[in-house]
């Protein structure tokens, strides 16, 4: 085969073509990249350095004419009505108050010296003879008077409970 008939051929043809192509690619893209379109301005105020990425936004400053206006040991001030609760802590003023079971009075005595007892019976146990400040499940006796025992819970519920009358 001589250069002219290597020339003709299709083959041959189809390769020069590839190259020319490829060449043409080649050159837009370098052309491309060196007409890269300009980087924008940024603002001034969108700055941001390392610092900031690690330790998060900056808090608002601080109000202290407000704290100076609120004196904290002021005569006048007083407690909130509810405590401060913590983000996601549950107010347990919110959980339903379960009172405990009320023992029941079974009767009285006074007595002129002041040394007042009871007979209370709590549930199914047995009658137990009580003084005031004694306890009775969790219950303890504030008062005993004549026919009636005043009871209080350390939670601050109180039962003011009456010898019931017979045949009742």
């Amino acid at each position: 085969m001589s250069g002219s008939t290597l020339s003709r051929s299709p083959v041959v043809r189809a390769g020069v073509l590839a190259i020319v192509v490829a060449l043409g690619i080649v050159t837009r893209t370098i052309v491309h990249v060196v007409r890269a379109a300009p980087i924008p301005e940024v603002p001034a105020s969108t700055s941001v350095n390392v610092a900031q990425l690690t330790r998060g936004p900056v808090p608002p400053p601080a109000d202290i004419q407000s704290a100076v206006e609120n004196d904290l040991f002021s005569p006048d001030r007083s407690a909130p009505s509810s405590p401060y609760r913590m983000p996601g802590e549950r107010d347990v003023s919110d959980a339903p108050v379960v009172e405990p079971v009320k023992p029941a009075v079974l009767g009285t005595a006074v007595a002129t010296d002041g040394r007042n007892f009871a007979t209370m019976q709590l549930g199914d146990e047995g009658p137990v003879l009580v003084h005031v400040g004694d306890k009775i499940g969790e219950w303890t006796v504030k008062s005993i008077g004549r026919g009636k025992v005043v009871l209080v819970t350390a939670a601050g519920a109180r039962a003011d409970l009456t010898v019931p009358k017979p045949g009742t």
